[in-house]
């Protein structure tokens, strides 16, 4: 390749890495849980609120329950919990408890699946995260973001609850399980990009060129 070619080359190349992937669609609606303002509500100055005694509903989630101890509920940033992994507002689910909604991913492939937990209190079972035929373990203790990459077409169901671990909850029907459960937020589904179409057929050019350089020189 030509001294000009090379420079081609890099200056595409150069230009490819600055100009950023468009953003992906958030397909989880209120994976935050900032839909509920409760708060601003609340008669008492909590910094939580029962699900369902307090809250009926979880804006975009179907909540289920075992009532077995404690009550879900949602909580705010402050002097009770610190910070919340986003926004104002994150999910405590009891154990026992589980969530879910509905995904219509607008075309198959592969998607980014990602929730963040923080603060564990006293449990006896891991976290058990599924989308379609795809599942992810969150263990005991741990305190960040999780992935997975899965496999989507059509609609289907993220859920999320808890994977009972041999021998710990055979007593869950009387268990009080009072304080038992795990601060989660910031729960994410979003494709994951391809390749830009345009940088694909910048390489086309380039690759051509070099082709076409080689053929003169050959002549």
């Amino acid at each position: 390749m030509s001294a000009r070619w090379q420079i081609i080359a890099l200056a595409i190349g150069l230009l490819a890495g600055q100009l950023p992937e468009g953003r992906a669609t958030e397909l989880v609606i209120n994976g935050g849980f900032e839909a509920q303002a409760f708060m601003t509500t609340d008669p008492g100055g909590n910094q939580y609120r029962y699900v369902p005694g307090d809250i009926a509903s979880i804006t975009g989630w179907t909540f289920t329950t075992t009532g077995n101890g404690e009550n879900s509920y949602l909580i705010t940033a402050g002097i009770n919990y610190g910070t919340v992994p986003e926004g104002s507002y994150a999910f405590r689910l009891a154990i026992g408890d589980a969530i879910s909604q509905t995904i219509m991913p607008p075309s198959s492939g592969s998607y980014r699946v990602s929730i963040q937990t923080k603060d564990w209190q006293m449990s006896y079972s891991d976290l058990l995260m599924t989308i379609g035929g795809t599942s992810v373990v969150i263990p005991i203790g741990f305190t960040g973001e999780t992935q997975l990459i899965a496999s989507l077409s059509g609609s289907t169901a993220l859920s999320i609850g808890w994977q009972p671990l041999a021998g710990q909850e055979a007593d869950a029907a009387s268990e009080d399980f009072n304080g038992h459960g795990v601060v989660m937020d910031a729960i994410s589904v979003t494709a994951v990009p391809e390749p830009s179409s345009w940088v694909v057929a910048l390489a086309g050019i380039v690759c051509g060129a070099w082709g076409i350089s080689r053929r003169g020189r050959q002549a």
